[in-house]
């Protein structure tokens, strides 16, 4: 149900004109846990910065440079379409199902603000890579966060107190001290069905979508004018080196204009001092040793 409201969510408003009006691409992991072991579920989700419009053939960008959809308008529609998820659940499912009716269960959720953490786009690769891998293959706890206390037959768990934890400063660490049996408990309780997937692809991240545009996104992409400001910033990015996007006649800031120019093959020898070709010139006069050799 997670997964498919959080979906749900970002395809409804990415395909309204007034917010993007294409399909993006999500990548998503279902985590259950917190750093302490609690029953925390949530996800983390990769999402692409625009989205493709099949209709026109071209690549949305998101009318913000910071974020895809605004903030209100995720966490309203991600709402909205959670709880009427979960009535239609508890509807089929049948009252013996939940220990509370629907009504009472949500009397107050639709006067809290939820929250729908989005963080601002990113083009640099380690980053994307180091998220991905951070978070894909990750599980509930390590062994070096468990031990054992013989003395007092305890586990010792070791998590981050983000209770704690002051603006711009890492977490500090706490010890949770629990019995055997109520630590087996709470990693036991993060245990997945049989077949459960925790990585799941949407959108253009899918592949059955990816077939069906077949190469189409691709081709765009490296031949938008858009593109070439992206490329100019991420080689700005790796070389850590300003670049100019203004016109030097015009200071002119607007997108470039591709255009095709002809190859020239002596254009290289304009600035480079290549070797010639062939043996070493030499004034000397060759000896008749030398042309036998």
């Amino acid at each position: 149900m997670l997964f498919r409201t959080a979906w749900q969510t970002l395809y409804d408003l990415c395909a309204e004109s007034d917010h993007l009006g294409g399909l993006p691409g999500m990548t998503a992991v279902l985590h259950t846990w917190g750093s302490d072991l609690k029953h925390h579920v949530h996800l983390h989700c990769l999402v692409t910065f625009g989205g493709f419009d099949e209709s026109s053939g071209r690549w949305q960008w998101p009318k913000s440079k910071l974020k895809l959809v605004g903030y209100r308008a995720i966490r309203n529609r991600f709402r909205t379409n959670f709880l009427g998820a979960l009535k239609r659940w508890m509807k089929a499912a049948g009252p013996d199902i939940y220990h509370q009716s629907y009504e009472v269960l949500t009397s107050d959720l639709l006067t809290k603000t939820w929250v729908v953490n989005q963080q601002p786009p990113t083009m640099d690769a380690t980053v994307i890579n180091a998220y991905l891998s951070r978070y894909i293959c990750r599980i509930g706890i390590s062994d070096k966060r468990l031990e054992y206390d013989p003395i007092t037959q305890q586990v010792r768990l070791k998590y981050n107190d983000y209770r704690k934890q002051q603006s711009g400063q890492p977490p500090p660490t706490a010890i949770l001290r629990l019995p055997p049996l109520v630590a087996m408990d709470k990693i036991l309780q993060h245990l997945l069905p049989p077949h459960f997937h925790r990585t799941r692809h949407y959108g253009l991240h899918a592949s059955n979508t990816r077939r069906r545009l077949a190469g189409q996104l691709k081709a765009y992409v490296k031949s938008a004018p858009s593109t070439v400001l992206v490329i100019l910033r991420l080689l700005k990015e790796m070389l850590k080196k300003s670049h100019q996007l203004a016109c030097r006649h015009c200071g002119s800031l607007g997108l470039p204009t591709i255009a095709s120019i002809a190859p020239d093959h002596n254009f290289k020898y304009s600035f480079l001092q290549l070797p010639q070709r062939g043996p070493p010139k030499t004034t000397e006069p060759i000896t008749q040793k030398q042309q036998d050799a």
